[in-house]
């Protein structure tokens, strides 16, 4: 083993049921909210405050520290919501390890980052799971209160997509035996804030998709993973209006408050579903709200970038199938919308 893992479990009571857990179909990964809370502390405050939520696994720099044990039920996401259900037919307290990165304060990032994940690939050999496809993050689940744990990652220029590339190479090298793979390294330690024009990447295309989430629209590029001067303009709406300092670049403080009003607003809505004909090549935040509606729908378009790209053309194909009184031309119009908006008032 590359790291040694910890087991000191809680006590049983309200953080720790002892219920069996079902099979382990996924993992959810999470970080704790709190910059400065070690697993030990963490620990401390599960064993003494006994709240009711839980989760299996913190890790910090210096600990990979199971809490409660992996065949139990740990309580680290709501009952109430169905995106678990959806992706993986269970909820994630019944079949999912719920693992935990501690951040900020004196916690050295990149030691802490290296243990979180070698032991996602730690459990995906355990628990025969592919890391590309049986990690899920918190706030995929529960999008309208949780951000993590892009809330932490983020800080260092890591996106999701850099999160899990890292685990599947972990996993390949460590527990698959494939050779000529290095060392898994912290992506962030190449990225740093402040982002601003000029830069370029995964991490950009998730800030702009952040963005445009929060209701400043990128309507000629979209999410284009290129910080031009849409994206500038955007980020200093978004600063005036926060009272931020108004300097176009996403550093610390504008990125934390980009999380916190995701995390705290209602996100944009899919209604009002755009007029008018859109159609591949066409750019901008009416093209993301038809990728939105498509996927509520289950058709995914694979990103919500505001690009009407292949992906977007092929979905809205799928779409328009269902009815015999739509053109399967995966081009968006009125009559494709009025079917789209029927779809959505039965959900």
């Amino acid at each position: 083993m590359e790291f040694e893992i910890t087991r000191d479990y809680i006590s049983i009571g309200n953080s720790r049921s002892g219920e069996s857990l079902n099979k382990v179909r996924f993992i959810v990964s999470h970080d704790t909210g709190n910059p400065g809370s070690t697993a030990y502390g963490n620990r401390s405050y599960f064993q003494n405050s006994n709240p009711s939520s839980s989760a299996h696994t913190f890790i910090d720099d210096k600990y990979i520290l199971e809490i409660v044990p992996l065949d139990e039920k740990a309580w680290h996401v709501r009952y109430n919501v169905t995106k678990d259900n959806q992706m993986f037919g269970d909820d994630a307290n019944d079949a999912a390890i719920g693992v935990e990165l501690c951040h900020g304060g004196s916690i050295n990032f990149e030691e802490a980052y290296s243990r979180y994940v070698w032991y996602h690939a730690y459990l995906c050999e355990k628990y025969n799971l592919d890391p590309n496809k049986h990690i899920v993050a918190h706030s995929t689940l529960d999008p309208g209160r949780r951000t993590d744990p892009q809330n932490a990652l983020n800080r260092h220029g890591i996106s999701w997509n850099d999160f899990i590339q890292d685990v599947s190479q972990a996993y390949r090298k460590y527990f698959q035996g494939e050779e000529n793979i290095p060392d898994p390294v912290v992506k962030g330690a190449s990225v740093h804030l402040p982002v601003g024009r000029g830069d370029s990447g995964q991490f950009v295309r998730e800030i702009q998709q952040d963005l445009i989430k929060a209701g400043f629209a990128l309507p000629v590029f979209g999410a284009d993973g290129h910080f031009g001067a849409e994206t500038e303009r955007a980020v200093m709406k978004f600063q005036k209006k926060y009272q931020l300092q108004v300097d176009g670049l996403v550093g610390q403080q504008t990125l934390s408050k980009l999380k916190e009003v995701l995390s705290t607003s209602k996100p944009i809505e899919d209604f009002p579903l755009p007029d008018g004909v859109l159609r591949r090549g066409d750019r901008g935040n009416e093209v993301s709200q038809v990728q939105r509606a498509l996927k509520r729908l289950n058709f995914d378009p694979k990103q919500i970038d505001g690009i009407y790209g292949a992906n977007t053309e092929d979905a809205v194909r799928r779409f328009q199938s269902m009815f015999r009184a739509l053109a399967n031309d995966g081009i968006y119009g009125p009559q494709t919308k009025r079917y789209m908006e029927m779809e959505l008032d039965d959900l």
